[in-house]
């Protein structure tokens, strides 16, 4: 029998129908509850005239029809687009346009936007979630009509059919669309399951949005073992104490996000007062730990072991790396070594492997590794390429962008972005670098880098922080600075800001930052 996403759910309602599946704001879903209306939105889905891998997009706000949404496209053989509900009406026909969209599941709090939308949407032939007086011009079958089912659609998937294409940001312009399948997700699904040892008895988070490659994890890893995810609002994770008391309150056991979030419940959720100690993983990923930072959580949550995965929306996590106790760590954390489900080559730049220890740009294969970008066939040849693999013909690896070196234990160790790297006065800078240096200095809670064009055509290196205590001042700030980094790598200005963009992920969007700051400083701006 195939291993597919929504069959996860199947079995999960079988074994404990009365377990709670999800969680959010105090309400609970069952896994039989969760069954029978995926089943029902299925059934729907299918009365339309939907097909197997037709694409059905998911415009929701975080909260218990997510999953019920995720499990009802994929139980009807559809192939799932979810966007992310704060994304603008232009960035949404975009998308829709893009992949070729013909139903939209939504709900009346998102009716303005599914509204402008779908007015450049033609394709999009059906709509679920809204009733005829939201007047979007398509048949609807609004929530109310959405009936329970105890039985799945008969529909034949298999593990290679599409399961799901996940975006980007956009933030250039032009979200990348990824695709995967049921068996690069599964293969994900089943390491994860495995090697944090999820069981039935765990509940997981769903802190990030759901359009992003940590859902994979908050979801169906989940299901796969029968735990609970507890889906966390906006307006909560906007509140590091309210945060913390639903985690003690929840007894979380499980917790997935970038560094930034736990930061920000560390400094601002008074950790110390709560009792997590049903805690027994906390996973990271997308974004550097700042040690001073990772100590203090470290602290904070001493029952849990820590993990920092590493890997891309295009590879789910490639590798991984297990951190001793807070009194052991020294220096800057690896991204460890390969999952089980992939295999990973270091390169130079005539794509040949690279000696011992010298730096190059990671490739990783294995079955966790997209299908593609939708749509970019051009794109795929360039980005994704065959190699030897051990024991076999060839392989087909993804260029990451991501330089690395191996260190003398094995373990991987990330060096930079290829496309962070940038040229100033003549000399290569490292934004991670200055950024690793913002964060060294005790006053600095949060650092970012990043570059502006200067009088002379080249570029400048600005920086901002938020910043507490001694020490904050920009002058300040640069001395520290000057005593770690080379002149080329000290930043012409230092802004300071009470708080960051973030992406939906949670990581700082420097892409926003500069604009923003550079907005500010031009003529106009003020």
């Amino acid at each position: 029998m195939p291993k597919l996403l929504h069959r996860m759910v199947e079995e999960a309602a079988v074994r404990h129908p009365d377990a709670a599946a999800v969680r959010c704001d105090g309400a609970t879903l069952s896994w039989g509850d969760l069954a029978s209306r995926a089943n029902g939105l299925a059934r729907v889905l299918l009365e339309t005239g939907m097909a197997r891998r037709d694409r059905v997009a998911v415009l929701l706000a975080k909260g218990l029809r997510v999953p019920e949404a995720f499990y009802g496209v994929l139980s009807a053989g559809g192939t799932l687009v979810p966007i992310d509900p704060r994304s603008p009406a232009e960035q949404v026909v975009r998308i829709l346009r893009a992949t070729g969209v013909t139903r939209l599941v939504t709900e009346p709090e998102k009716r303005d936007l599914a509204a402008k939308a779908l007015a450049d949407c033609p394709g999009v032939a059906h709509v679920v979630g809204l009733g005829p007086e939201d007047a979007v011009a398509r048949p609807c079958v609004p929530w109310a009509e959405v009936a329970a089912s105890g039985h799945a659609p008969a529909v034949d998937v298999i593990e290679q059919d599409p399961s799901y294409i996940l975006h980007t940001s956009g933030s250039t312009g032009t979200p990348k669309l990824i695709l995967h399948t049921h068996h690069t997700a599964m293969s994900f699904v089943d390491w994860a399951v495995a090697e944090y040892g999820i069981t039935r008895e765990d509940r997981l988070t769903n802190a990030s949005s759901h359009h992003t490659c940590f859902a994979t994890f908050d979801y169906y890893a989940a299901a796969r073992a029968g735990a609970s995810t507890v889906i966390l609002t906006p307006s909560v994770l906007m509140m590091p104490g309210s945060l913390a008391e639903l985690l003690e309150r929840e007894r979380v056991s499980v917790w997935y996000s970038v560094p930034t979030a736990l930061v920000q419940l560390s400094l601002r959720g008074d950790l110390e007062s709560r009792d997590l100690r049903s805690m027994r993983w906390v996973l990271f990923a997308g974004e550097t730990f700042p040690g001073k930072h990772l100590h203090r959580v470290m602290r904070q949550i001493p029952s849990a072991r820590f993990s920092h995965v590493y890997g891309s929306t295009e590879v789910n996590v490639c590798t991984y790396y297990h951190l001793p106790p807070a009194s052991e760590l020294a220096g800057p954390l690896p991204i460890g070594k390969a999952c089980s489900t992939t295999r990973t080559l270091v390169v130079d730049e005539q794509d040949r492997p690279v000696s011992g220890g010298e730096p190059g740009e990671l490739l990783v294969g294995g079955s966790t590794v997209m299908s593609g970008y939708w749509g970019e066939p051009e794109r795929n040849r360039a980005i994704l390429v065959r190699r030897p693999a051990p024991g076999e013909l060839e392989e087909v690896y993804f260029r990451t962008g991501d330089r690395v070196r191996a260190l003398e234990d094995g373990q991987l160790a990330f060096v930079a972005r290829a496309d962070r790297q940038v040229k100033v006065r003549g000399y290569r800078v490292e934004l991670e670098e200055v950024e690793s240096a913002l964060l060294s200095l005790a006053s600095v809670e949060e650092a970012a880098a990043f570059t502006v064009p200067d009088a002379e055509g080249s570029l400048a290196i600005r920086a901002a922080v938020v910043a507490s205590g001694e020490g904050s001042a920009e002058r300040e700030i640069l001395a520290g600075l000057r005593r770690v980094l080379p002149p080329q790598a000290i930043p012409e200005r230092i802004h300071a800001v009470d708080a960051m963009p973030r992406t939906p992920t949670g990581k700082i969007d420097s892409k926003a930052l500069a604009a923003r700051l550079t907005q500010e400083d031009s003529p106009h701006g003020r």
